[in-house]
């Protein structure tokens, strides 16, 4: 250690905007700090009060700006640099890993990294990729680029398995572990901050319950033949699918709309509008505290890869609207591919008759996935332990639990 305590710096999209990326925040500090009591962490962002205000007065944490004013471009400025200074470890949280639109810094990790990732070399801060998703990479350069920040690291960790495939194709020179994705063990609040925040928004969780999740972006990763060319459109046709499929069974389920990311909330009225249901916003509530309302759903069906992971890990049995690759490689990590559903072919038959057979299947689909989420956790607490093992070697400690860190 270079100094006292173990320093540890958080590389990831930490503004609180969107629900998984918190989620993966708060897990990493409550995990991290149960590994190594008495440690601090340093947390780069474009939003410092998120992090200062709900998790400051719990864990050992500062988040630092990396605004232009600060003379940074993501994770290139003095204020990142200063931390890589101080710190023991730098972790490349979540899913920042990517090709698309390599050139803009405001939209793409990747190009910042590959100056950070050096620099934190050359500052003896070790790098770790941290239970990571990454791609897809389809140009040549995002690909060498990507090898540059993988070959960069002292550790390589990914979420999935399709992240390590790709980044043994990359040609990353490392041994490459496989965990569950840190979200999965964030902490959740109890049922009776559930039953509060229910009273709040008209939840009637005496009745059974469809949880959705959508996202405005439905059609950015998709190619160019498969399009959504009216969203307003295809947001009418999911809600007559959930229609239908409510007739079908002859069963009146209520739907509630998750929204995992502010930018989302006009996709998620519209389509809560057209159900007559109801919504969660993540502008308003911790990922702790809707966990804990999505646990009170029957089924729950989404596009945002975390807003999966988020309903799976609370043991929700998920269908996957797959709008992106790591959607994709999610379900078939769940070895639920016939719960996967692709955008740019889905129609009104094809989602409905998967609702009505995810619906009535529901018990047995809960236990298939169970299995495997149950093992993505026990690797998500072992990648924290593997960082006190490889870094700090030092026992870890009992920590008071986080029932609810707002």
């Amino acid at each position: 250690m270079k100094g006292t305590h173990p320093v540890i710096t958080l590389l990831g999209s930490n503004s609180g905007n969107n629900l998984g990326d918190a989620a993966i925040l708060s897990s990493i500090l409550e995990h991290l700090t149960r590994e190594l009591p008495g440690s601090e962490f340093i947390v780069p962002t474009t939003k410092p009060s998120f992090t200062n205000t709900h998790y400051g007065h719990r864990y050992n944490v500062k988040a630092i700006s990396m605004m232009p004013w600060t003379g940074s471009i993501r994770f290139v400025g003095i204020p990142t640099f200063a931390a890589l200074w101080k710190s023991d470890v730098a972790l490349i949280c979540d899913g920042i890993l990517f090709g698309k639109k390599l050139w803009n810094p405001f939209f793409n990790w990747l190009i910042a990294l590959i100056f950070v990732v050096p620099f934190a070399r050359l500052v003896n801060c070790k790098v770790v990729c941290y239970s990571c998703g990454i791609g897809p990479f389809k140009s040549k350069i995002s690909q060498i680029f990507a090898k540059w920040v993988l070959n960069g690291c002292d550790l390589v960790i990914m979420r999935e398995n399709d992240s390590k495939q790709l980044a043994e194709d990359l040609g990353c020179i490392h041994p490459v572990e496989v965990t569950g994705d840190a979200a999965f063990i964030n902490p959740v609040s109890d049922e009776a901050r559930a039953h509060e925040v229910s009273r709040e928004l008209g939840i009637d969780f005496t009745k059974p319950t469809l949880g959705l999740n959508v996202t405005k972006y439905m059609d950015t990763w998709l190619n160019a033949n498969e399009k959504i060319q009216d969203k307003d459109s295809f947001l009418k046709m999911l809600a007559d699918g959930v229609k239908l499929a409510k007739k079908n069974l002859g069963e009146d389920f209520q739907t509630v709309v998750f929204c995992t990311h502010p930018m989302d909330e006009g996709a998620a009225t519209e389509l809560a509008n057209h159900l007559d249901g109801l919504k969660v916003l993540n502008s308003k509530y911790l990922s702790h505290d809707i966990q804990a309302v999505m646990r009170q759903c029957q089924l729950f069906a989404g596009m945002r890869f975390h807003s999966v992971v988020l309903a799976s890990a609370v043991e929700v049995p998920i269908i996957g609207l797959i709008y992106m690759p790591k959607v994709r490689g999610f379900m078939r990590l769940l070895g639920c591919e016939d719960y996967s559903l692709e955008l740019g072919k889905l129609t009104l038959e094809t989602f409905s008759a998967t609702l009505e057979r995810g619906w009535r299947e529901r018990a047995a689909l809960k236990v298939r996935q169970k299995k495997i989420v149950d093992e993505l956790k026990a690797g998500a607490l072992r990648a924290a332990a593997r960082i006190r093992e490889r870094y700090f070697d030092s026992p870890a400690a009992e920590a008071p639990s986080c029932r609810d860190a707002a």
